[in-house]
């Protein structure tokens, strides 16, 4: 488990002790600050002294607007500029990039699960099946990454929103509604088009590729566990 992960579960612990009106204000602020473009390492940092300056204003009975008032977003931008996150540029290109290729993993994971595993196990085909990866799967997943994207940005950049506005709900409903057209797009355009066929692979590689992937996440996670018991 990574120095981060470790951070976002210690400061998931500590906000159950938040009073539930607390509890809403701080997690706004947390979704705020993890769609910026703070570091992940200042993001958590900085989400942990909010959450304990939060905690002790609660012991002392200071309610969360007497100290920093009503515009939450502004509290949050102040906290972003200090910081300086324009420095983490290349930081932020990398972890979009380990995103995208953990993304593709999964979707060539589930792919092979629901297409040709079934195949596999009735041994029609046995080993010698050819895998063959199209252009609608790969729009479907450029479709997929952006449309993600876009709603969790959306939600974090819009979060203060849910304290201030009536009409909230309604825009996010519409604006969930306009991604999973975006998302389905790909499928209907699937039905009515050719299959293109970008490559083509024994599947013994692809197997190969996903167990790989999968045992290094595997290792990954369990290792620095290991180290530290």
């Amino acid at each position: 488990m990574s120095n981060v992960a470790r951070e976002i579960k210690e400061n998931l612990k500590l906000s159950k002790n938040l009073t539930e009106e607390n509890d809403g204000i701080f997690t706004n602020i947390a979704c705020y600050l993890r769609v910026s473009n703070l570091s992940d390492e200042e993001q958590e940092e900085i989400i942990n002294d909010i959450l304990r300056m939060f905690l002790d204003w609660q012991e002392e009975g200071k309610t969360v607007e007497s100290m920093l008032g009503d515009d939450y977003k502004k509290f949050a931008d102040n906290i972003i500029a200090a910081v300086n996150p324009k420095k983490h540029i290349l930081k932020r290109i990398k972890k979009y990039f380990v995103a995208l290729v953990d993304f593709s993993f999964i979707m060539l994971t589930i792919d092979f699960i629901f297409e040709y595993f079934p195949k596999l196990l009735k041994g029609t085909h046995d080993l010698n099946l050819i895998y063959n990866y199209t252009l609608v799967m790969l729009v479907s997943n450029l479709f997929i990454i952006i449309g993600v994207s876009i709603l969790v940005t959306y939600i974090g950049k819009t979060s203060f929103s849910f304290l201030n506005n009536r009409f909230y709900k309604l825009e996010n409903f519409a604006f969930v509604c306009g991604i999973v057209a975006l998302l389905v797009l790909p499928y209907v355009l699937s039905l009515k088009i050719s299959p293109i066929v970008i490559f083509s692979t024994n599947i013994r590689y692809v197997i190969g590729i996903i167990v790989i992937y999968w045992v290094y996440k595997g290792v990954k996670k369990i290792r620095p566990i290991a180290i530290t018991s």
